[in-house]
């Protein structure tokens, strides 16, 4: 299963979630301790409601009686960040902050908004998302810094913003923006209120991240290039000419992206050769390794010393699904799979 556009499904704010923090999710960690020593982090949702995990534990952030959902992560210190989403007693999505369990509304709950992503820089918090325009059915994309929102002015109808990352003084978010006359959407960023597009309106797009290694700045987009919605990936380095991965398959969604040292990790979902069943797997430098079975996906990634880290769901029998991530290769179940559980963001830490 892939996350389709705010712009072709309703459900997207409930299914999609990616995040890129540059003290959490920079890579160029070289630590390579005792894996026994780390602490991981996992965040997303189980039975609707929004949480995180310690090693497994769960910590409950949806307080309210409607569905809640995280939708990425930051570790700085002990400090554990959350950013999503809570539906409130008006039946109104309310863009959520999170630390150490505290919640911070970020919009007052008139109108539908979600925040999707988290990066922190020295003591400035960024937030990206969206929210509902006035008196409209279509969303203004905006990020939040310590709390004060950003709007990101655009010509477009509807634009919703999936990522963000600072690097010095530049600010970049990733999005997907549309016009009220296209057929379709297209993939854009921003860099300091300047547009450039990534994709355009021969493909839809799908997923976005992006993240920092260094000074380096890497995005990630997925696309549906054909009528049966399949998806291809690239990714970019400082804006340079994309690469797209090829792997002698014809589906490669990828969700999230990291970097360590040389090396390009991008988690997604994907098809086995010669099968049309989708898988979660993750790309090395554009090779591909497969980790779950049927109904799997990778939503999120982390590299810490050696060890590769990949986290999503899996399907179970009945229905529903369990909130799962892969350390090299072999599964760790946090949830038991009777409350539509899934990790959207994991962090590892070294203790």
């Amino acid at each position: 299963m892939n996350i389709r556009s705010l712009f072709y499904t309703s459900s997207i704010i409930l299914l999609a979630g990616i995040t890129s923090i540059q003290c959490s999710n920079s890579d160029d960690n070289d630590d390579t301790s005792n894996p026994s020593e780390s602490t991981v982090y996992a965040a997303g949702r189980e039975g609707y409601k929004a949480k995180y995990w310690k090693n497994g534990t769960a910590v409950v952030l949806g307080q309210g009686s409607g569905s809640s959902d995280v939708k990425g992560m930051a570790i700085v210190g002990d400090d554990i960040h959350n950013v999503g989403f809570e539906i409130n007693s008006a039946g109104k999505y309310v863009a959520k902050y999170w630390k150490n369990g505290v919640a911070t509304d970020l919009t007052d709950g008139s109108r539908d908004a979600y925040a999707n992503d988290i990066f922190i820089i020295g003591n400035d918090v960024y937030i990206a998302g969206q929210e509902m325009k006035p008196g409209e059915n279509t969303y203004a994309a905006k990020y939040w810094k310590n709390g004060i929102a950003v709007n990101l002015n655009d010509e477009a109808q509807n634009v919703i913003a999936t990522g963000i990352a600072v690097v010095g003084n530049d600010v970049y978010v990733i999005r997907e923006r549309r016009m009220q006359n296209w057929l379709t959407p297209v993939t854009c960023y921003w860099k300091n209120g300047q547009r450039s597009d990534l994709s355009d309106q021969t493909t839809t797009p799908d997923d976005q991240d992006i993240t920092v290694s260094g000074t380096d700045v890497y995005m990630m987009w997925s696309v549906s290039y054909n009528s049966s919605g399949q998806l291809q990936t690239r990714y970019s380095k400082n804006i340079a000419t994309p690469t797209l991965i090829q792997d002698g398959t014809s589906y490669a969604g990828g969700t999230a992206i990291a970097v360590k040292g040389n090396d390009v990790y991008i988690a997604g979902t994907g098809t086995l050769p010669n099968s049309q069943s989708l898988v979660s797997k993750y790309w090395k430098n554009g090779s591909p390794v497969t980790l779950g079975s049927d109904g799997s996906a990778a939503l999120s990634l982390d590299v810490s010393g050696n060890d590769i880290y990949i986290a999503g769901y899996q399907t179970v029998p009945g229905g529903g699904s369990e909130a799962v991530y892969w350390k090299n290769g072999k599964a760790q179940q946090i949830t038991s799979g009777t409350g539509s559980g899934m990790i959207r963001q994991i962090f590892v830490k070294q203790k």
